[in-house]
């Protein structure tokens, strides 16, 4: 595959287009597209990134390692249920009523994350703690090393000569004595499970494999290159991307190329840090980065490069075009970004698809529509209309606010925050619901799809799960059960994507990467879409998903269906274990 775009695109507006495509690729289906510069630093918050809570800071959870809940036995249920629905297969029985099983899976996933809540409970607590010491200003050294938890302070103690003490936990009954840091912890939990919802759709954790890099490393090969040719010693020294610059200028410079300092910088920097780099490498040499990276690299190798470069709203938005525009439409595509991303996503989406599709033509409202419109028929074209207006229903703060409640114990309060998710959902109005699908499916000769398009497009996702449990009570039968036999073609799959998603989005991408990977051949596109989009999202959840899924682990698939230094990008990103 080739670019066959044109040089120093980046130093303005995109080119015109050449051979076809609108950033100047040489055909619609040529690579991502050639990203354009960003000059903002890597804490840029984005819907697509859940490195960062709204606050600012990193993640308590980000990272504590692979996020326990989905790798039980009811994961393997929901695969099994979905592929059988996408495969257009009579779905497989199951050994217990199907609603149990994802009530299994909801309670399993609740508990494993109750610990990860709880040490993030005792972040908050130190937070909280801190911040009224420092506006009381009546704490001396003793009980600032106590709580204090952040990083920046760690000069001020060596400056002092002092070490820091480690952290002591905060005592249930230090937070229950006072008021103001338990309604605090509330406000930030709250403000973190709205984080989470905008980056994922639902409040259950999730973990990419690719974080922001704060500070460098003893082992990072950047700080081996500038301790011998700068002599500067960066250990733990903030991430800097002036050294990083240098580092991938010498790793071109010259004959030959050293593609293994590409991989280390591009798999351990965030999207948002890529970003800068470019802005930064452009400032130092007067050099494009992309061109630069562009002439020195080749094949799916350059595409996964590429990729990692561009924005992920200008990413989602060029697939987008890819699949509609040129021959023949990949219906697989749509389904897959417009039934996985969130509201927040699809907007930031839809700002970017004009300029990526239409470039250099007069910006036309609503453009992605339009192209939708144009490109597909029937009852998939109005399920895919649906998704892009970006209005499912979602939880709000108010009735979130609602829901977290303080845990108990022998009826006193803990300070402990979790979410009750039974007042998530509205019980009548799911039995309503559920009973409308029924009629629209299994009690009547034919299917009324516009009753399936505005029930799956308009309720919020835990009020979705609890429609079909009730469903189940109803029919007898499992929603993906009625898709099957209700519906068919691209509509069929959409649906049943969307089911897949809701109950276990990680499960669905899981199933995306296998059939990207099984039998003769390789689906390249799909393979380095679904990696590099999810890595700062849940691809710790997907590899566990795929581990249950084909009893291997993803890295080991790819070390299997790929080769050379494009299989090396694509194990750097989705890591071993």
């Amino acid at each position: 595959m080739s670019y066959g775009y044109q040089s120093n695109y980046s130093s303005g507006p995109p080119p015109p287009p050449r051979g076809g495509g609108p950033f100047g690729y040489a055909a619609a289906s040529s690579g991502p597209p050639p990203p354009p510069p960003s000059g903002y630093g890597y804490q840029q918050q984005s819907a697509y990134n859940v490195n960062y809570s709204q606050g600012g800071y990193q993640s308590v959870y980000s990272n504590s390692g692979a996020v326990p809940g989905f790798t039980v036995p009811a994961v393997q249920s929901v695969q099994q249920q979905y592929q059988t629905v996408y495969q257009g297969h009579a779905p497989a029985p199951c050994q217990m009523p199907y609603g149990m099983h994802v009530k299994n899976m909801d309670q399993q996933m609740q508990s494993a994350q109750m610990q990860q809540m709880q040490a993030m409970q005792q972040q908050y607590a130190r937070m909280a703690m801190r911040g009224q010491k420092k506006k009381s200003r009546k704490y001396d050294d003793d009980d600032d090393d106590d709580y204090d938890s952040e990083d920046d302070d760690e000069e001020e103690y060596r400056s002092k000569g002092k070490k820091k003490a480690p952290k002591k936990p905060v005592t249930s009954e230090q937070i229950a004595a006072n008021t103001d840091i338990k309604a605090e912890i509330k406000r930030m939990t709250v403000d973190e499970l709205i984080r989470r919802q905008t980056c994922s759709g639902t409040f259950e954790l999730t973990e990419g494999t690719v974080k922001p890099s704060p500070k460098y490393a003893a082992e990072d090969p950047v700080v081996k290159f500038y301790s011998t040719e700068r002599s500067t010693d960066l250990v733990g020294k903030p991430w800097d991307s002036e050294a990083d610059c240098e580092y991938l200028r010498k790793a071109m410079k010259g004959l030959g190329t050293n593609e293994d300092a590409i991989i280390h910088v591009v798999a351990t920097r965030c999207n948002a840090q890529r970003q800068e780099l470019k802005k930064k490498f452009k400032t130092m040499y007067g050099r494009d980065l992309i061109d630069d990276l562009h002439s020195e690299l080749s094949g799916d190798f350059r595409e996964s490069i590429m990729a990692c470069f561009v924005k992920p709203a200008v990413y989602d938005a060029w697939a987008i075009k890819e699949a509609i525009y040129g021959l023949g439409t990949d219906e697989k595509t749509l389904i897959e970004i417009l039934m996985t991303r969130t509201n927040a996503q699809l907007e930031e989406m839809k700002q970017v698809y004009p300029d990526v599709a239409s470039p250099n033509r007069k910006k036309k409202a609503n453009l992605i529509e339009r192209d939708i419109k144009d490109d597909t028929s029937g009852d998939f074209k109005r399920l895919m209309i649906a998704a892009v207006q970006a209005n499912r229903s979602e939880i709000g703060q108010e009735q979130l606010e609602k829901a977290v409640e303080e845990q108990m114990v022998n009826g006193k309060g803990t300070g402990i925050f979790n979410v009750n998710y039974q007042k998530l959902a509205n019980i009548e109005a799911a039995k309503r619901d559920a009973n409308l699908l029924f009629k629209a499916g299994e009690d009547r000769w034919g299917t009324d799809e516009e009753t399936f398009v505005r029930i799956f497009s308009t309720r919020d996702y835990y009020q979705l799960r609890e429609i079909w449990n009730q469903y189940v009570k109803i029919t007898q039968r499992d929603i993906l059960n009625s898709i099957d036999r209700e519906t068919s073609g691209d509509f069929k799959r959409g649906l049943a994507a969307l089911v897949c998603n809701i109950r276990c989005r990680p499960m669905y991408f899981a199933q995306r990467l296998r059939d990207a990977m099984k039998g003769l051949g390789t689906d390249d596109k799909t393979l380095i879409r679904v990696v590099v989009s999810r890595a700062e999202i849940d691809m710790v959840q997907i590899k566990q998903c795929f581990l249950e899924l084909t009893k291997k682990t993803l890295w080991k698939w790819i070390k299997e269906d790929t080769s050379g230094d494009y299989k090396k990008i694509l194990q750097a990103i989705v890591g071993k274990d």
